[in-house]
């Protein structure tokens, strides 16, 4: 119950006349929801102007999740902002798994998340974008955003912005492996692990 109190002011009449810090709160709500189910404490969420396309960030050492101000300054975009959360979220639950003391079996799904933490590839626009949006983790974060979006739907079914953002995170996550194939060839998968295994030395 509370927690559709709160992913209600996400619906767009509510949204939009909602002041700046007001939509920061709410955000705040929801990162407080999702740390309950990941069983872990929650980040601050604040809101950061990046001087390039970043749309969000998240530093660990200081468990806090930095999301573009446009987000909470312009008007529409909080499905997409939420999708950013999300994305930052899971980012945060695949190093506290790594970081567990469970064993981790080798060809696992955090076996290739760890391997991949270990020389993560940055986009800063001087290689192929393909190396760093393929990456096992960046892919499961995206992944995991479109899940918790569609799961949703029932209350925001009706709210044009949650489809039209729903969609552009579907058609981002598609595109990407697409994009792999016409950057890198068909064996894009080779060069991506090749990649990787040459940043470790």
């Amino acid at each position: 119950m509370f927690n559709f109190l709160t992913y209600n002011k996400l619906k767009t009449q509510k949204w939009n006349i909602l002041p700046a810090n007001k939509r920061l709160k709410v955000f705040q709500k929801i990162e407080k929801i999702v740390a309950k189910s990941q069983k872990r404490n929650p980040y601050s969420i604040i809101a950061k102007r990046f001087d390039d396309t970043t749309l969000g960030t998240c530093s660990y050492s200081k468990e806090v999740i930095s999301l573009n101000e446009d987000y909470f300054i312009k008007r529409d975009l909080q499905f997409l902002a939420l999708a950013t959360l999300f994305h930052e979220e899971r980012h945060i639950h695949q190093r506290n798994v790594i970081n567990s003391k469970k064993k981790i079996l080798k060809y696992s799904k955090t076996y290739k998340w760890q391997q991949e933490l270990l020389s993560y590839t940055h986009y800063d626009g001087t290689d192929k974008y393909s190396y760093y949006s393929m990456q096992e983790v960046e892919r499961d974060a995206n992944k995991f955003a479109i899940q918790k979006l569609k799961k949703l739907y029932f209350w925001f079914k009706h709210d044009a912005n949650y489809l039209n953002a729903l969609e552009e995170k579907e058609i981002e996550y598609n595109f990407v492996k697409e994009n792999a194939k016409k950057e890198l060839g068909f064996f894009y998968k080779i060069k991506l692990f090749l990649k990787r295994k040459f940043r470790d030395k």
